[in-house]
């Protein structure tokens, strides 16, 4: 039987303390390491000493790296970025547009040349609510884990895991 949530198919853009080396990294111990990705946006670094990208900016880029997740490395990291005391409550999962270094080293925001990727993103910044309905707002580790869960028949893909949470939210790139 197949077993997508313990597959490594969610693809995790990091960029602060879960990156090689930092203070953080071995939240990301199982995972399936992915690269060198840059995403459009400037990092920056919050009052209390976390890091956020702001992706107003898009002149600016952020370097960072690409994992394969499974759900409960993704379940973990959550815990650390949106409900633990580290960084209180400050960031919450969403998709942005990355680029490997190795293939577009020129640091171009071509959208088409783009892979979409799971991430943290700083929670003080605006969230839009798909059509002003907040019935329609969901939690992305939520809507990750029942999809993984009804799709025992089918092999997923990285792909298949940001369509399914592509389709419930307002993605401005």
């Amino acid at each position: 039987m197949i077993n997508n949530q313990k597959s490594h198919i969610i693809k995790i853009f990091v960029f602060g303390t879960l990156l090689k080396g930092q203070r953080f990294d071995f939240y990301m111990g199982g995972s399936t390491y992915g690269g060198k990705y840059y995403t459009r946006g400037q990092l920056m670094m919050a009052e209390n000493g976390s890091v956020y990208i702001d992706v107003a900016d898009h002149t600016a880029y952020t370097k960072g790296e690409v994992y394969y997740v499974d759900y409960s490395c993704l379940q973990r990291i959550n815990h650390l970025e949106s409900r633990s005391g580290e960084f209180p409550k400050g960031y919450d999962l969403t998709l942005i547009p990355t680029w490997s270094i190795e293939k577009n080293s020129d640091y171009n925001f071509d959208l088409d040349k783009s892979e979409l990727c799971f991430y943290y993103r700083r929670r003080n910044e605006p969230i839009k609510i798909l059509g002003g309905d907040y019935s329609k707002h969901k939690d992305p580790v939520e809507e990750i884990g029942v999809y993984l869960g009804n799709e025992k028949m089918k092999i997923l893909t990285p792909e298949d895991v940001v369509n399914c949470v592509k389709q419930d939210m307002r993605i401005d790139f």
